[in-house]
């Protein structure tokens, strides 16, 4: 964050979630933006997969600068998700915070959160090629 103002931030701090379909035969290993943060940075609270794949589903966790997703050391965790995640009430939807909860940092309300500075981005990989529709949507609050 570039403000000096915690009063002032947290003051303009506006949510949005983003959502974006992984399509039905994308193929394998395909980097897929799903965040970015704000020109004033933005804090994600957790990043939500539901499948309408009828098999699990492996995907790397990869934060970096926006651009820089090819390059291994920023490929930061693997997740599993289940088939029909979120889908049909059999199993729930997927929590990145859930999956993966030493990705996030903790504020000083205890809330678990990801900060993205400008220009850092999340992106998921697919480790198979998707033989039904994923979404992936980021619960993002920017500055």
């Amino acid at each position: 964050m570039d403000s000096s103002s915690n009063q002032s931030s947290f003051a303009t701090l506006t949510g949005t979630y983003p959502a974006t379909k992984l399509a039905s035969g994308l193929t394998i290993n395909t980097d897929t933006l799903v965040a970015t943060g704000a020109s004033h940075a933005s804090i994600v609270l957790d990043v939500l997969f539901r499948s309408l794949e009828t098999v699990t589903r492996n995907f790397d966790i990869i934060i970096c600068a926006t651009g820089s997703n090819a390059m291994v050391e920023n490929n930061r965790a693997q997740i599993i998700i289940p088939a029909n995640a979120g889908n049909n009430g059999s199993v729930g939807i997927c929590s990145l915070a859930a999956l993966a909860p030493q990705l996030f940092d903790l504020d000083l309300a205890g809330n678990r959160v990801l900060t993205l500075e400008s220009g850092i981005s999340i992106y998921v990989r697919n480790l198979a090629a998707l033989a039904a529709n994923i979404y992936v949507t980021v619960k993002l609050r920017s500055f």
